[in-house]
């Protein structure tokens, strides 16, 4: 019984929390970007960055953003919130949030 109680402490004391974001679908769409955003921690403070992407323009054809992954690389309890466009349009902002003194390192997916 304490040896139970023992790892039931260790396995909720190593519990990592990370915010992937998926919104929209990926079944079937068209890779429009791929890419990675990387920056260092603050000391004692939480780091907010910006990420803008624009699906680029094609005469006579209009595409739209139909699905966003923002994957965490560091697993921790970062968070991705869209702030302008998205899903239905041909641009998105997103606004990216580490919590305290940890890095950034998104690796970002949009699909048409």
């Amino acid at each position: 019984m304490k040896a139970y109680s023992l790892v039931l402490l260790l396995v909720s004391v190593f519990f990592v929390n990370c915010d992937h974001t998926f919104m929209g679908t990926s079944v079937m769409r068209p890779l429009l970007y791929h890419g990675e955003a990387k920056f260092p921690s603050r000391v004692f403070q939480k780091r907010i960055e910006f990420f803008n992407y624009t699906v680029p323009a094609v005469p006579g054809y209009t595409r739209t953003i139909q699905g966003i992954l923002a994957y965490d690389k560091t697993h921790s309890g970062a968070s991705v919130n869209v702030t302008r466009g998205g899903l239905g349009y041909n641009f998105v902002n997103l606004r990216m949030k580490s919590d305290r003194a940890k890095e950034l390192d998104y690796e970002f997916y949009i699909y048409a």
